[in-house]
């Protein structure tokens, strides 16, 4: 399994040169598995990982969706692939209680936003919808799709493949006591429903060699109504679940190279202590397993 980051900021892209360094486009993952692509969240990087996949010829490419907020959507009428002939693109998502994925792709895609139609597309393009807690194969890894807690439908993913695992959980507030998620019901209990998207974290990072995590905030920044975290959660989620590896994701667009690197070593100790490796998501930044 190889994994490269071409998108690592949340809320918008920076064009500034604070974020030359960790890079200024919002998320998206590329994922290499058994000759297979995969990426993950359609964000600005997406332009990036789609050019280079066309360079190399790449004719097949799931999507996997975190959840449609614009940041994580935003780069994905620039794919590459959709212009061209012959090669299949197949997007999978959550399933959402008033809309298909279809129409949400197409909703951005249509005046005035937009001048160019989703029908427009040369690709072969297909929406695939999932339940929480649903398993799938894309080649010969097994993909894993479980809700957070996020405003709207968010899912956090795993992907095994052989004996090794990458869990991206972003978006997501982990111990908050507010209940972000909609759709669930209008009898749906608020403790009960915590308590199962924090097990579904749980479960998404059990032995995980790299856990991609949201940790948009600082314990000093956390804002309860935003529905993300911080690193200590994440740090103390992979301790329980024996993650061995933590990447901070999903940074703030303010955040400075320097304050990235700050982050870093700020959380580094107790990283060491629990035998976890820490690091900071960085554009261009290649992982093999």
């Amino acid at each position: 399994m190889k994994i490269l980051f071409w998108g690592v900021r949340g809320s918008f892209p920076v064009a500034e040169g604070h974020a030359v360094g960790y890079g200024g486009n919002t998320p998206c993952l590329e994922v290499e598995v058994a000759g297979r692509t995969i990426l993950i969240d359609a964000g600005t990087g997406i332009r990036g990982a789609g050019q280079a996949l066309a360079d190399r010829g790449v004719e097949q490419v799931d999507l996997l969706l975190s959840h449609a907020h614009w940041d994580h959507i935003q780069g994905f009428p620039y794919l590459p692939q959709l212009d061209q002939e012959g090669v299949s693109v197949r997007v999978h998502s959550l399933r959402h209680p008033n809309q298909t994925l279809n129409e949400i792709f197409a909703g951005q895609q249509q005046p005035p936003f937009s001048s160019r139609s989703l029908k427009d597309v040369r690709a072969h393009l297909e929406f695939v919808e999932h339940e929480d807690g649903d398993c799938f194969e894309i080649g010969a890894a097994q993909v894993t799709c479980r809700r957070l807690n996020h405003p709207g439908v968010a899912a956090g993913y795993r992907v095994d493949s052989g004996d090794h695992v990458l869990a991206y959980i972003c978006d997501t507030d982990l111990d908050g006591a507010v209940l972000h998620a909609d759709g669930l019901g209008e009898d749906a209990n608020e403790t009960k429903w915590l308590q199962k998207l924090r097990q579904n974290a749980r479960d998404l990072g059990h032995s995980a060699d790299l856990l991609v995590c949201d940790t948009f905030f600082l314990p000093e920044e956390y804002e309860p109504l935003w529905g993300h975290s911080c690193p200590d959660e994440f740090l103390r989620l992979a301790a329980e679940v024996d993650a061995s590896g933590v990447w901070l994701f999903h940074h703030r667009p303010g955040r400075a190279d320097s304050d990235m690197d700050g982050i870093v070593e700020r959380y580094r100790p107790a990283a060491v202590s629990e035998g976890i490796q820490l690091h900071a998501a960085r554009e261009g930044v290649e992982i093999s397993l």
